[in-house]
């Protein structure tokens, strides 16, 4: 919700497209000041453009924040390759191909259509054609979350380079107040609605620290669940400090550049990569001892340490505080 705020903001776009125009100080604020007023139609039409339609498109708007409160439906708490593996019931219903995602997907649109939701289907489709768009949109965004199909990746990868990039390899990414066609708008569009709902997948890395932490811990909890009841062999707590360091840099931060780069959150968009790379900082200064501190809290909560390995644990926490424990 908050990202979808900042694509529609007017004053973000708004200084941005006044401060072009040449004109003195008072002039300009003034000007300012009557467009927030009464926005002309030169400005809506700047505002469409500049966030590629989706300013203007209500249905697209819901879509996103529909698809990213129901992404993770019904989550197992282990990844596709997991289900595969052990021939979970989605994985037999919706094959190989993103298992997880179209689980999601499948129990959330049943659920709408159920009676009760009559209403609320009417307020988002009025007709068989917007129905049929709004699914859609929804399909694509959920499985825009899926992140460890490398052949979806790579899909989504090239949408954006031909989206934002030039052909020539040294040129410099599209910016968004070039003049486009309507394909190339609407290829830009669905290339940034599918990095708006990764980001909400991954959105406590872009926040304070506190909250990445409290999330962070959350993860490794789903994880280190998943290993002590023998559904994966990787343990987590071997390496995490240096797979969330990884995970920053090859995922994270880059998904933040992305969200900077493609212009559709005005001034906003550096807020994301600023969040990012101070929790990227935080954390390779606290992480070795925050990952230890998330097995001694997990192994407390769930009873899994005998009374030597608890008083070995009890080495880690920390003698100027209390054990930090997860809110309810």
């Amino acid at each position: 919700v908050k990202l979808m705020r900042r694509i529609i903001n007017q004053d973000d776009i708004d200084v941005e497209w006044m401060s072009s125009t040449p004109m003195g100080s008072e002039e300009k604020k003034e000007s300012e000041r009557r467009a927030r007023r009464k926005p002309n139609a030169s400005f809506h039409k700047n505002l469409h453009d500049s966030t590629f339609g989706i300013s203007s498109d209500p249905l697209t708007q819901f879509c996103v924040v529909f698809s990213a409160l129901i992404h993770d439906v019904d989550h197992a708490g282990v990844p596709n390759a997991q289900l595969v593996k052990e021939g979970a019931e989605v994985a037999l219903k919706f094959g190989e191909k993103s298992a997880a995602e179209q689980n999601s997907v499948y129990i959330a649109w049943e659920m709408l259509m159920e009676p009760k939701y009559e209403v609320l289907r009417t307020c988002i489709y009025t007709n068989e054609e917007e129905r049929q768009r709004f699914r859609q949109l929804v399909v694509n965004a959920v499985m825009a979350t899926d992140i460890m199909d490398r052949e979806l990746q790579s899909v989504r990868k090239n949408r954006w380079d031909k989206a934002f990039c030039n052909d020539d390899v040294n040129s410099t990414c599209v910016s968004a107040d070039e003049s486009i066609t309507h394909v190339d708008q609407s290829r830009k569009a669905t290339s940034v609605i599918e990095h708006i709902i990764q980001a909400s997948d991954v959105a406590h890395t872009m926040q304070h620290w506190h909250i990445f932490k409290r999330w962070n811990e959350r993860l490794f909890d789903e994880m280190y669940i998943a290993y002590k009841m023998g559904r994966t062999d990787k343990d987590p707590s071997i390496g995490w400090y240096q797979g969330q360091i990884g995970f920053f840099d090859h995922y994270i931060i880059p998904l933040a550049r992305k969200l900077k780069e493609c212009g559709v959150f005005g001034v906003a968009g550096n807020e994301y990569l600023s969040y990012a790379l101070e929790n990227r900082r935080e954390w390779e200064i606290k992480g070795e001892e925050e990952s230890e501190l998330m097995l001694v809290n997990f192994n407390l909560r769930h009873g899994f340490w005998s009374g030597h390995q608890l008083m070995e644990g009890a080495n880690m926490i920390p003698e100027n505080g209390p054990l930090p424990e997860l809110p309810p």
